[in-house]
């Protein structure tokens, strides 16, 4: 369960706006709200500290964000979720080049946290607390090594499609415990209706994002269809001075479709 609510949480990242043309440090928080069957069960707020041009074009630069989740609602009670996420790097030429990634999550009152450090020459150095199995093998393995973190994927898709106005791409990830693949390809046009407390409606680009697991992922869940298969991102220029970012989300596994929707910006 923790799973699917991060994921979908780090999708969400990809709103952060991206570094643009050389320029002074602009912080930017964003709030999201995540629906299952229409009730809020998920809230996200992320921060994001990044050189933002007057123009408010992409380019090369270095990136931090910090991103709080939190179930929500009656979903609260029976599963009181909450996490952390940080990253921090570099994006060159619409790719991201991760620097450190941490995060930890509490479920009732287990709290368990990773840290992935990356070298110059694509290792990546894996310490989670406790240590699990999973991270165990990894390390290994070498399975995270050429990979990127979640919070940093998003962050390389909306500068790509910043650079060459489209979302395609594929990309290689490791979340400390999970190794997968995900191949985004940019669906179409249209328009975003409000839902509920949405911060936009109007014109978006609709990209899906689809995961191809690897590693790392419990079987039982994988049969029961808890991984979402795909999910929907809606990008748009929400923000003045900002690149295009997700509005919307939408994902669906064996709970039901999930919403995720951008509902405040400071």
């Amino acid at each position: 369960m923790s799973w699917v609510f991060s994921r979908v949480a780090c999708l969400a990242l990809a709103l952060l706006p991206i570094a643009p043309a050389a320029a002074e440090a602009k912080p930017v928080t964003l709030t999201y709200l995540g629906y299952l069957a229409g009730f809020p069960v998920l809230s996200m707020t992320a921060q994001a500290d990044l050189p933002v041009a007057a123009n408010g074009q992409a380019a090369d630069g270095v990136y931090g964000l910090e991103a709080n989740i939190v179930t929500e609602g009656s979903l609260a009670t029976l599963y009181p979720y909450r996490s952390s996420v940080s990253a921090n790097g570099r994006l060159a030429r619409g790719r991201a080049q991760p620097t450190q990634f941490h995060a930890e999550g509490q479920i009732m009152q287990k709290t368990e946290s990773v840290t992935l450090t990356y070298a110059g020459n694509g290792t990546v150095a894996i310490k989670a607390v406790p240590l699990t199995r999973q991270a165990q093998e990894a390390a290994a393995q070498g399975t995270a090594n050429g990979t990127i973190d979640p919070a940093s994927l998003v962050l390389a898709v909306i500068a790509n499609y910043a650079r060459t106005d489209s979302c395609t791409g594929s990309y290689k990830l490791f979340d400390g415990v999970r190794r997968y693949d995900l191949n985004v390809t940019e669906v179409g046009t249209g328009n975003v209706q409000t839902y509920k407390r949405s911060y936009y409606q109007g014109p978006a680009v609709e990209c899906r994002a689809v995961p191809q697991l690897i590693q790392g992922f419990a079987q039982m869940a994988v049969e029961s269809r808890l991984y979402p298969q795909s999910a929907d991102i809606w990008l748009a220029n929400a923000v003045p001075g900002m690149p295009a970012v997700p509005v919307r989300i939408y994902t669906e596994n064996a709970l039901g479709r999930m919403v995720f929707d951008l509902v405040g910006v400071q």
